[in-house]
């Protein structure tokens, strides 16, 4: 599948192809996450350089948490909502104001492009709302039965506010 066929397929879905690091997991990056994940800092590998050494009281809170939720859509918000607001949320609870995340899924074959979609948009959305940009990823695909639509793992790093213990 080509990227133009992932734009004119709604119906499309996830592949193992899609998690096997080549030029469809690319597509499935450009498609999806680096269209809703925008910012300066965000790039499609699995690492990002970022200028900590900026943080006022030089300390950094890092946090990393997994999110496993069925169904993954649920009143009031999906997983991906989810996963933002148990990361911000960590981060807040040691003192630190949110800064980075990084974010890995873990996809059934079959899941529908549009749900993952759905996902995405909700993190980024929820991202934005929050201040705090989600900057790297990574992606896998799991046969199906092996996962129970989509897992998600993110990390997160906050500045340490003055004063905060």
């Amino acid at each position: 599948m080509t990227t133009d066929d992932m734009h004119s397929d709604r119906d499309a879905c996830i592949t193992l192809a899609h998690g096997a690091g080549g030029r469809q997991t690319a597509a499935l990056i450009a498609r999806v996450f680096a269209r809703h994940f925008q910012n300066p800092d965000f790039t499609a590998d699995d690492a990002a350089i970022l200028p900590v050494g900026s943080f006022a009281a030089g300390r950094a809170a890092f946090t990393t948490d997994g999110f496993i939720v069925s169904p993954w859509q649920f009143p009031g918000g999906n997983i991906g909502k989810l996963s933002i607001c148990g990361t911000v949320n960590d981060l807040a609870c040691m003192g630190a104001v949110p800064r980075y995340l990084s974010c890995a899924f873990q996809i059934e074959e079959g899941f529908p492009l549009q749900d993952l979609e759905a996902i995405a948009a909700a993190m980024a959305k929820t991202a934005r709302e929050a201040g705090v940009r989600i900057v790297a990823g990574d992606t896998k695909v799991a046969g199906r039965g092996q996962v129970d639509k989509v897992f998600i793992t993110t990390t997160g790093i906050g500045e340490c506010m003055e004063g905060a213990h």
